[in-house]
């Protein structure tokens, strides 16, 4: 197995935290495949070593990263609270079921993968989703919820499905065969969550929300 950089956990690591300030959290491996990639991009358009390459990569360099990396999914809210956003999505009782069990799983998977993020974001979307059960006062079967919700989980069951996809270890009392069978039940549960979100056009506000601490 090649040895891994120094430098490239370190950077990552520091993506990782500029990231989390701003209420991202991202596999710190993905973190290092995106660093990686921007290293060779550099160094192949100056034509300098990607040793050299790094030393553009300061902590300035991160913070705009990690702003930019919030912009390009600014329709999740990164760093606002769910529980203060307006609740505009009816969210059926069997999805809301289908969507705690799959968070269940990313959390299980997360841990598995020695990932510490995904398990506590996958948490507190259960959190959330249990909060918003208590506090419906309406007449079910449908519980009102906020949309960033719904795209944030549906991103990090995306994600589960890709690792399940890509080999990851599964808890010890799911069987190896049971894999493509628990692949497609999470990509199918990321499928029935973006169906109830509003095409852009057809959305009541202007979208969005604001991310937070812009670096300029």
């Amino acid at each position: 197995m090649p040895r891994r950089s120094s430098w490239l956990n370190t950077t990552a690591s520091t993506l990782s935290g500029e990231l989390a300030r701003i209420g991202l959290t991202v596999p710190t491996d993905q973190l290092e495949y995106l660093l990686t990639d921007r290293v060779a991009a550099v160094a192949d358009q100056m034509h300098i070593t990607k040793r050299t390459a790094r030393q553009y990569f300061d902590h300035d360099t991160l913070r705009t990263l990690a702003h930019d990396m919030a912009l390009s999914i600014k329709e999740e809210a990164p760093g606002a609270d769910l529980l203060t956003l307006p609740r505009t999505i009816a969210m059926p009782l069997p999805t809301l079921g289908a969507t705690i069990a799959a968070l269940v799983e990313a959390a299980a998977l997360g841990a598995g993968d020695k990932d510490p993020d995904e398990p506590a974001t996958a948490m507190a979307l259960i959190s959330t989703l249990g909060v918003l059960t208590r506090d419906h006062n309406g007449d079910l079967p449908t519980v009102r919820v906020p949309e960033p919700l719904l795209m944030r989980a549906a991103r990090l069951i995306e994600n589960t499905a890709d690792l399940v996809h890509q080999g990851c270890s599964l808890p010890p009392d799911v069987a190896e065969d049971v894999r493509p069978h628990l692949q497609k039940a999470l990509r199918d549960d990321a499928a029935r969550l973006r169906s109830l979100i509003p095409e852009t056009g057809r959305r009541s506000s202007s979208g969005l929300w604001a991310v937070p601490d812009d670096p300029s």
